[in-house]
Formats: structure tokens, C-alpha cells, sequence
């Protein structure tokens, strides 16, 4: 909204240049105005407020000088371009390539999030999910959220583990003993000599090797 010329309007400018952010208290004092009517001229100048200290802070949009991630402070007023923090926090997590943990959300916002968010129950675009007891946000469009998760946790490799090359030989010559023994029996057996290898450790081994015998069928 356009603001409307008036006589507060040098004086409010002004003011902030000087002190760069300003409490509705002071601006009452300034202006002689009441709450109710600087809280209408804030709004008709697009002022913004600061995203901590319960958004007790103003600037106008012309004084911060964001950095690049869109945030500004001063003496401990923290102003975003993107509004309040919940849209602020709407976009780091949309534009994110992995999603955002609450510690990673602190580190860029300077405030904790745990703070603020439990009362909201949804937030516009954003879903979360506890990860290793952390919980993390990611962006609600499925494709990104699957790309985001999958950058946070990649799948479990479906490789087949095998092991060692020492345990490999200790496996094949307990084999070339036992031609007959199936993995468990074989686990068995090497047990009874000192070896702990699991019976899917030697199956591994036996399926890459094309050792695996396939079960005798009757006629």
C-alpha cells in the first residue's frame, strides 16, 4: 500500500535514519500519535519488523542492508526480506538442497526455531520429520522433497557385503574340507576353530563366487 502524504512523514523517515529501528513506543513518542494510528502508518509504509524480540522492532524497508542470504541485524534486531520468520523459515527450507534441521535453521537465522515453531501444528509448505533425534524440514512439493531427502539420507547401499580377503580364504578352505556344508554348517565349523563368521557372511561370499548350491529337487 502507497503511504499517504502527511506531516509525520519527514520526521518518521528521518528517525529512522538516525536510529535505523525504532519500538512502537518510541514512534508514539515521536509522532504524538496513538498506538492504534502508527500501527496503520507502519502498515502503509511497509514497515518491517524484527523476527526476534517479539517483533517488537521496525525499520522501513529502505534502511537494512541485507547480506546475501536476505538477513540483516542491528544491536540485536534481526530483519529478513522474506517478512516474518515463518515465511523466512518457509523459504530456506523450500530452497534448500538437502532440508534444514533445527541447529542448521539456528545457525542461519541466529535464532532457535524450537523457540517458535511448535505452536504452529503446519507450516505452508513445509513438511518435517525426526532424523538420528533431530528433527529436520523439508520442502512439502514431492519432487523436492524427495530429492532433498534422498541428498539428507541416500538408500542403503544394496551391494552385498563381503568380507575381507583373509576371512575369504578362511571361508573356501573350510569349503574345499566341506564340500557338501551349507553356509550355516559351515558357520558352524569354523566357529569350532576360532573363526565368528556369520552364515550370511559366508552366503555373501558363496553367491558371488556362484558357489551357492540350489536345493535338490525329487523326481
Amino acid at each position: 500500500m502507497r503511504p499517504r502524504k502527511s506531516e509525520h512523514d519527514l520526521p518518521t523517515i528521518n528517525a529512522f535514519k538516525i536510529h535505523k529501528v525504532l519500538t512502537i513506543a518510541a514512534l508514539c513518542a515521536l509522532l504524538q500519535l496513538s498506538i492504534a494510528t502508527v500501527r496503520r502508518r507502519l502498515k502503509e509504509w511497509d514497515a518491517l519488523s524484527s523476527y526476534n524480540n517479539s517483533g517488537r522492532y521496525y525499520t522501513l524497508p529502505s534502511i537494512p542492508q541485507f547480506n546475501k542470504k536476505g538477513l540483516w541485524e542491528y544491536q540485536g534486531a534481526l530483519f529478513s526480506k522474506h517478512g516474518t520468520l515463518i515465511n523466512t523459515i518457509i523459504h530456506f527450507v523450500r530452497s534448500s538442497k538437502r532440508g534444514l534441521s533445527n541447529s542448521e535453521l539456528e545457525e542461519i537465522l541466529g535464532v532457535n526455531p524450537n523457540s517458535y515453531l511448535p505452536q504452529y501444528a503446519q507450516i505452508p509448505g513445509v513438511k518435517r520429520e525426526k532424523h538420528k533425534r533431530h528433527m529436520v524440514y523439508f520442502s512439502a512439493d514431492q519432487e523436492s522433497y524427495k530429492r532433498q531427502r534422498h541428498n539428507r539420507i541416500p538408500p542403503e547401499s544394496t551391494a552385498v557385503k563381503l568380507p575381507p580377503d583373509a576371512i575369504s580364504i578362511i571361508i573356501l578352505v573350510g569349503l574345499a574340507k566341506n564340500p557338501e556344508a551349507a553356509p550355516l554348517q559351515l558357520s558352524q565349523m569354523l566357529r569350532r576353530d576360532g573363526h565368528e563368521i556369520g552364515a550370511d557372511i559366508i552366503d555373501n561370499l558363496f553367491e558371488h563366487h556362484g558357489l551357492k548350491k540350489k536345493p535338490s529337487t525329487s523326481d
